[in-house]
């Protein structure tokens, strides 16, 4: 969920909340979250562009604002007189330092009561939503328990703007538990109610997330479209680069290498620091799309890297391959066994629905080798019905589980492979669909060469015969790979691809493969 917010309602005068002891307790609490620089940095040169990055545009974004909001100063000099704090505040927000963390938690909480207790109703909506972010390390109940808090005190005080922060947040958290965006649309509308213009535009990056993982990329693109621009003009910064970044996943969805890295160009113009969605473009925008491409080392790299990344930073989301689509791709590579599976499946973020298709079918994986077939196979059954609102990642899912089921043995790979293939020729991705029907070949089952596709071969080339399979190869043509790539890619041998290259040369009447080539990227490029 992007980690934007915005204030609003009714409450004490600003002297009184900065005055109050409770507001210290909250300002302690930032400078134990946020501060990230440590004591052994200190006195080197890149000291003060590292603490300006972590202050103004870090520290805010995971503390939930989009942009620094104008009193942002105010902690930051009480941080500058906590250099005691650096070391244990930056351990706090890490991945696995639950001691640190624990105490922080301990001191948000206590800050959320002082501030009910002494009717500091703005403080403790913003103590409780920091508590709901940092609770997501133990479970998304414990996040849902402090925001129903956070909801309840907005509601008593009559904090409106609050009251939808709160519902947009919870509605967050049920689409990841479930992949249901019901409760998104709800506080959407109730933002667009009261004219928080700002969380409308929160909920919209949502429902385009939403969209990208039901494969609804059209609703997906207009929702970006509408909201792009005034996002920017607005200055919600947060929300901006988010529905960049989503732009990038629809194409990288698709299989549009191209078109995902103009759009995370983009996405890196807008934001040109250490981004706190560095995770996910690696996960679930390029590691995806090379799975697309059928290229399993690259997208091995991707999650690789999206984990180090992740291990190096705090994190706030959880999709991006680390609990869900790496660990399949682990398994399925024989280089993780059971106990990695269970030591992934005892993280919260393995309970969320778009990870849980993917352990699914590790677990299927699993029991295949096991001699387990049965079970194994029920599993991906119900994986396959269970998972059906996101299409895209399902028929990938039975594409990759399909491989391990036809050399372990088990299950019913073919029948699989069959309605990946259908899926993903229909949806026009030429490389997963030709592995497919390689996989089937290798079963013994004789499958049909798909004669149709005509309709997608641009007139100039049908008028000089250019068949289905010889627009395949042409099409891989726009990145300039080499003969082995595209062997590899379409399932073909590179003989086969070499007849390709030599008949659309002859056809097109192209001197050699660079005039063929950028012909390629002028008829294909997107």
């Amino acid at each position: 969920m992007p980690e934007t917010s915005q204030q609003g309602g009714s409450g004490p005068t600003l002297r009184e909340v900065l005055l109050h002891r409770g507001y210290l307790r909250l300002l302690l609490v930032s400078a134990l979250v946020g501060i990230p620089v440590s004591l052994a940095a200190f006195g080197f040169v890149g000291l003060e562009h590292e603490l300006q990055h972590w202050v103004w545009e870090s520290l805010p974004e995971t503390a939930g604002y989009g942009r620094a909001p104008w009193w942002w100063p105010l902690p930051a000099l009480l941080l500058a007189g906590l250099l005691l704090a650096p070391i244990e505040g930056h351990l706090a927000l890490l991945p696995g330092h639950g001691g640190a963390r624990a105490e922080a938690e301990r001191l948000a909480r206590e800050a959320a009561e002082v501030a009910e207790r002494e009717k500091l109703p703005v403080v403790a909506c913003q103590a409780w939503q920091l508590l709901a972010l940092l609770a997501r390390e133990h479970g998304f109940d414990d996040a849902d328990a402090c925001l129903e808090r956070m909801l309840a005190v907005a509601e008593e005080h009559a904090l409106p703007v609050w009251r939808v922060e709160a519902l947009l947040r919870l509605g967050g958290n049920a689409f990841l538990r479930t992949g249901d965006a019901r409760r998104i649309r709800e506080a959407r509308d109730a933002a667009r109610d009261l004219g928080a213009l700002v969380l409308a535009q929160n909920a919209d990056g949502l429902l385009a997330m939403d969209a990208l993982q039901r494969a609804d990329f059209t609703a997906a693109r207009e929702i970006i479209e509408r909201c792009l621009e005034p996002s920017a003009r607005m200055r919600n910064l947060g929300i901006h680069r988010y529905l960049l970044l989503v732009a990038a996943a629809v194409a990288a969805h698709q299989g549009r290498r191209r078109q995902m890295e103009r759009e995370l160009l983009r996405f890196e113009r807008a934001d040109d620091s250490a981004s706190f969605l560095t995770p996910v473009l690696h996960g679930l925008c390029r590691a995806f799309c090379a799975l697309l491409e059928e290229n399993r080392a690259q997208a091995l790299e991707e999650l690789a890297a999206s984990a180090a990344w992740e291990d190096r930073h705090p994190s706030v989301f959880y999709i991006s391959g680390r609990h869900g689509l790496g660990p399949l791709l682990a398994v399925i590579a024989d280089t993780a066994d059971r106990s990695v599976y269970a030591t992934v499946l005892a993280a919260p973020a393995a309970a969320l629905a778009w990870n849980r298709q993917f352990l699914v079918l590790a677990e299927a994986v699993l029991l295949g080798r096991e001699g387990r077939g049965r079970e194994a196979a029920g599993l991906v059954d119900l994986a396959s019905q269970e998972f059906r609102g996101f299409p895209t990642a399902r028929h990938l899912g039975l594409r990759l589980v399909a491989e391990a089921a036809l050399a372990d043995g088990w299950g019913d790979p073919v029948t699989w492979l069959r309605t990946a293939e259908e899926y993903f020729h229909q949806a026009g991705v030429r490389s997963v669909a030709g592995a497919c029907r390689s996989l089937i070949r290798q079963a013994g089952v004789v499958v049909a060469q798909r004669r149709t596709g005509r309709e997608l071969i641009p007139e100039g080339l049908r008028r000089v015969g250019v068949t289905p399979r010889e627009y395949d190869v042409f099409a891989l043509l726009v990145e300039r790979p080499g003969n082995q790539d595209i062997a590899q890619r379409l399932s073909i041998s590179p003989r086969t691809v070499e007849k390709h290259i030599a008949s659309l040369l002859h056809k097109t009447g192209c001197t050699d493969r660079a005039e063929l080539c950028g012909l390629a990227r002028a008829l294909c490029g997107d």
